[in-house]
């Protein structure tokens, strides 16, 4: 593989990165805790407790009044103690925003890597190209020898 061709897939792979994590936002929910999280089953909810500290639970359960986290062993926030409670949903417009910034950044890198693959300046004269595969002296280009 070349050089060029791992560095113009580096940014790609970042990019596709951010747009898997980056389209996501957290949400506060409509529902309460205990009617949202058995219907919808979220991977991940975020509470915010009554003395500000905030706290992501992942594959939370609703268990009698309180939202306990399986994936670290049945830790548990009493509904009560919750001011805040945020659920991670799609973004429309962090999609629509990465997507139109990750063309730019992809065209700008692949601009960088390969180049511009015109030349500079003016144009060849077609008389030099004439000059370079005439036979006779310089002084008769045009002219017959």
């Amino acid at each position: 593989m070349s050089t060029r061709g791992s560095l113009a897939r580096r940014p790609i792979a970042a990019l596709l990165l951010a747009l898997l994590t980056g389209c996501q936002v957290w949400q506060p929910a409509i529902a309460d805790p205990a009617t949202l999280i058995p219907v919808e089953e979220p991977g991940s909810v975020r509470v915010t407790l009554l003395d500000g500290a905030k706290l992501t639970v992942r594959d939370p359960i609703m268990r009698n009044d309180s939202i306990v986290a399986i994936a670290i062993g049945g830790a548990a926030v009493a509904a009560s103690d919750v001011r805040l409670f945020e659920v991670q949903r799609f973004s429309v417009k962090k999609t629509i925003g990465f997507v139109i910034a990750g063309v730019f950044l992809a065209a700008a890198w692949t601009q960088a890597v390969i180049g511009t693959g015109g030349g500079e300046g003016e144009p060849p004269d077609p008389e030099d190209k004439l000059r370079s595969f005439s036979s006779c002296p310089a002084s008769h280009v045009g002219e017959s020898c």
